[in-house]
């Protein structure tokens, strides 16, 4: 399996989120015991990424709204 979406500095987009879920729920399907550990290390790199993102704060770039020249 492969990460659900290349590592961006912005707020995760709703695919994203969808995407990781979708690969949980697929490693989930196969069993914790059976899941080859390096998907798993890489499944929960990217949850901790996608989660730092969400709670880190928005920059002006993900704002909407006039631009400032």
């Amino acid at each position: 399996m492969t990460q659900p979406a290349a590592h961006r500095a912005s707020a995760p987009a709703a695919p994203e989120v969808s995407a990781l879920i979708a690969w949980a729920r697929r490693l989930s399907d196969a069993g914790i015991r059976r899941a080859d550990p390096a998907e798993l290390a890489a499944f929960h790199h990217a949850k901790q990424d996608l989660l730092a993102r969400i709670h880190a704060p928005a920059s002006p770039d993900d704002q909407p709204g006039e631009s400032v020249d």
